[in-house]
């Protein structure tokens, strides 16, 4: 860095004044203030950047808010070059509103990062760890590419595995082959989507889209006019550390005087700057206290009694012998008519009963007897008085009914967010429980489809490659294999939604680790990045040890990083802002969006994109799938224009290029219809219902309605503190573009985001100071395999507001000796937490999603 040079305080303010010239608010970020240039030293020891052009992007790829901004490009007068400044927000965009975070700008510096990977690379020596020579050699990336689809045309579909997050070319690619898709959101997303889905969606539905973010976030959040808000562990520092978001809740406290109530072990900033009230819960009892304000709610009858009956399955008969909804032929529910006595279509039935029952009747020559949902829900959380949860949360009782009276009063501009969440302990085993019961708050309230409370997307889609030109229904796709490498078949429900409804749902990556190191299964693996998710899953060092002996391992990504050391090639991967986009604004659907992105430069080097590679191999393997002759003729494909169909459907042009020149930006701004999405693409037809029992977990053994249980792990005196994890907010799951920039790494550790965070009490106990070397370890009762004890530097904070806890941050572990300032960084939260053994996941959760922060640790001095 310092050879480069720095720019003179004269030269700074002479650039940033002919910046200011063009844009007053823009800023210069970063490694920018220096005068780099693209991969080589500049010329120059002072160049001067003059703004020329502002090139429309969306940031895609650093989360799921995908802000969108503007590129801001400068000149150098005196050599011409040209590079990428800075970030400047647009401000028509309903989600950031003009505004941006630091992930936006730290994509700009990996733009010309230095040890970006430009050239393709072929291993020669045997995989020995990451400290062993790979003798990597450097081929063309076309060639490489030929040598991996020879490879794979030498083993059965049974053997492939591709890891990548579903998007429209890997998509197809899987399908048309025929192998296992899977990736690495699992534990971030996976609850939270599939119970979605299940209560929601009932995919596929009129707004399913192949963009990243709706088919994975189905409902977006209102918080500009909701007037009462309760966060389990939903303040993490990473979640809210985006623009995307800050600034809808600094409306809706400013405009509303809008009430929030978190709950978290941790006290984040967020809940200084934005709670009204604070709990310090007992990580992993989310759960007690979400039971407890269903139990209020109906103990008091504070419940949205309309909502339920329209909205909602509450009048929907379950049959208590089979605990299966009953439906008719048509898939319609069934309620019980007051008045008539007997059973009728739920959306006809002549005064339905809410509660009640048993009712016994004959349907289709059976005889059923069967009790309304809402009966169910009563009978079934009786039990779980605020009492009963303070016992086990430690959260006051009367806090606990006060909260649920105030949340119903100000229902349905009310809600519960859950997307991913962090500290409180949300991503445990236990927590597809939790996730079901905020979804039955929300309903019960009648907040969801409402403004003021949970948004669904309408009226907008990207359509997947299938849309615009497909495989005649004559050639149906090939089965799946029926004994993948992630054990997805061993959950029948998510496995469902995969195989028949979304294929692009969150795989089962939690149990990949598992089945490379336990099983042949996968014998050919094809990472598709940015997919981030070795490195930063679960116990990586089983997905190491698996992957030493495969026949082949490939890696698509923009640089060399810790993966790379057990692949038999590396594939250089386009970046982000060399690519156009199209997304919609799924953070905040409350009305119709589309936003469009340019590439800021053309792909450097002998860089191949993943659209690119993915033909290359569907036409060599499964060409009647690509072609409109069955041929392998690249030029008979099938057409991809997704964003020309997508920008027709709404009117915003009659093709991307079009929309691009009219300003790469389309919105309808008509008033939210609320609870019109409901009766789109919810279940119980012939008009969509919101549904609380959810029968598929009848079918697999498991409550059909929100339950109390323990966690699968319990402490001990040796393993007592319970592993929280958090991320910064300028890092993603250890990627590269961010790990590898030096003026982030020196903002992470000067905020101790580097270190393992303790209460300071709790330090006391044990004798331990700040910024001593400590050893966290797992407990081997839980992982008897590979076990890889964490050293780090310990904070001792306040921010911990409980000592039976740690705190660690997610993703800053790097290894990867060639990147400079990612190299021997941080530790691996990952290497603490076990691979997930499908049989005994399945026992406490049908999902199988969560896990993560079920580890119980113990803590020592190194």
């Amino acid at each position: 860095m310092d050879e480069i040079g720095k720019l003179s305080r004269r030269g700074f303010l002479i650039a940033a004044a002919g910046a200011a010239a063009v844009t007053p608010a823009m800023a210069f970020p970063f490694q920018n203030l220096k005068p780099v240039g693209s991969f080589k030293r500049h010329p120059q020891e002072e160049p001067i950047y003059k703004v020329t052009k502002k090139i429309p992007q969306v940031c895609a790829r650093a989360c799921e808010a995908n802000c969108a901004f503007d590129i801001v490009v400068g000149v150098d007068p005196k050599t011409g070059l040209e590079r990428a400044l800075t970030v400047e927000g647009r401000a028509q965009d309903p989600v950031s509103r003009g505004k941006y975070c630091i992930k936006g700008l730290g994509y700009v510096d990996s733009l010309y990062d230095p040890e970006r990977l430009l050239v393709a690379l072929k291993r020669t020596n045997p995989k020995k760890g990451i400290d062993a020579d790979p003798g990597w050699v450097t081929v063309k990336s076309s060639d490489a590419v030929t040598d991996i689809i020879d490879v794979m045309k030498k083993h059965r579909r049974e053997e492939l595995l591709i890891c990548s997050p579903g998007n429209p070319y890997t998509n197809k690619l899987c399908k048309s082959i025929g192998v296992i898709r899977s990736d690495q959101r699992t534990e971030c997303f996976g609850t939270h989507y599939y119970i979605n889905c299940l209560t929601l969606t009932n995919p596929p539905n009129p707004v399913y889209s192949s963009t990243y973010t709706p088919s994975h976030h189905v409902p977006g959040f209102d918080f500009d006019k909701c007037k009462y808000q309760i966060w389990f562990g939903y303040d993490s520092m990473t979640k809210l550390g985006k623009s995307g978001l800050v600034n809808h809740f600094a409306e809706c406290k400013r405009n509303n005087s809008t009430k929030i109530v978190m709950f978290n072990p941790v006290r984040t900033p967020f809940a200084d700057s934005y709670a009204d009230s604070y709990y310090s819960i007992k990580p992993g009892t989310d759960l007690a206290v979400a039971l407890a304000i269903v139990n209020t709610l109906l103990s008091s009858n504070t419940y949205n009694t309309e909502f339920l009956k329209k909205y909602s399955d509450a009048l929907a008969l379950v049959d208590e012998k089979t605990k299966i909804a009953v439906k008719g032929t048509d898939g319609s529910f069934y309620a019980w008519s007051t008045s008539r006595k007997r059973a009728e279509p739920i959306d006809t039935c002549d005064a339905p009963a809410l509660d009640g029952g048993s009712y016994t009747f004959t349907l289709d020559g059976k005889e059923i007897t069967a009790k309304p949902v809402l009966q169910l829900l009563r009978e079934g959380t009786v039990q779980f008085t605020p009492k009963w949860a303070s016992s086990i949360s430690g959260v006051p009782a009367e806090a606990i009914r006060r909260i649920t009276m105030e949340f119903a009063a100000a229902a349905p501009f009310a809600m519960v967010p859950s997307n991913k969440r962090d500290a409180a302990g949300p991503n445990y085993a236990n927590s597809w429980r939790l996730r079901h019961a905020i979804s039955v708050i929300n309903t019960l309230v009648g907040s969801i489809d409402h403004e003021g409370g949970i948004l669904l997307q309408h009226d907008v889609t990207i359509p997947w490659l299938e849309d615009v030109g497909g495989p005649s229904p004559a050639i149906p796709y090939p089965e799946l294999p029926s004994k993948p490498a992630d054990f997805r078949t061993e959950f029948p429900v998510t496995d469902d939604i995969y195989r028949h409804k979304d294929f692009s749902a969150p795989g089962h990556y939690g149990m990949v680790g598992f089945g490379l190191y336990k099983t042949e299964r996968a014998k050919v693996i094809f990472f598709v990045n940015p997919h981030r998710g070795v490195f930063a899953a679960i116990q990586p060092q089983m997905v190491e040890k698996g992957l030493e002996n495969k026949d082949l391992v490939v890696d698509w990504n923009m640089y060399l990083d810790d993966l790379g050391y057990w692949c038999d090639y590396v594939l250089p991967a386009s970046h982000q802002y060399e690519d156009p986009k199209l997304d919609v604004r799924s953070y905040f659907p409350k009305h119709a969006c589309l936003v469009g992105g340019a590439p800021v430069q053309k792909s450097v080097g002998d860089v191949m994109g993943w659209g690119t590679i993915a033909v290359k191999i569907g036409l060599a393997m499964a060409p009647q799938y690509w072609t409109t002759d069955g041929s392998s003729d690249p030029k008979k494909l099938f057409p991809s224009n997704l964003g020309d169909v997508a920008v027709q459907r709404v009117g915003a042009g009659a093709n991307v290029k079009e929309f691009m020149d009219k300003g790469a930006f389309w919105i309808d701004n008509r008033p939210y219809e609320n609870y019109k999405q409901i009766r789109q693409c919810g279940y119980g037809r012939p008009n969509g219902r919101v549904r609380m029992f959810i029968d598929e977990f009848s079918r697999v053994g498991h409550d059909a309605l929100p339950n109390w249980h323990e966690r699968w792990q319990a402490p001990n005196d040796a393993y007592k503190f319970s592993m929280l994890v958090t991320r910064a907010p300028w890092y993603m799951q250890a990627d590269p573009n961010f790990i590898n920039n030096p003026i982030l790494k020196h903002v992470t550790n000067r905020n101790f985001m580097d270190c393992v965070w303790m209460s300071p009490h709790a330090a006391e106990k044990l004798g331990l100071k700040e910024g001593e070397q400590i050893v966290l370890e797992s407990n081997p009762k839980y992982m008897k395999d590979l076990p890889r004890p964490v050293k780090a530097k310990l904070h001792l904070s306040t921010r911990v507001t409980r000592d039976d806890c740690v705190l660690l941050y997610h993703g800053i572990g790097h290894r990867a000796k060639n990147l400079t300032v990612a190299k021997n960084y941080g530790y691996r939260d990952g290497d603490l937490v076990p691979q997930k053994d499908p049989s005994i996941s399945k026992v406490h959760d049908p999902l199988g999603m969560g896990w993560v922060e079920d580890v119980f640790v113990s803590i020592r001095k190194a």
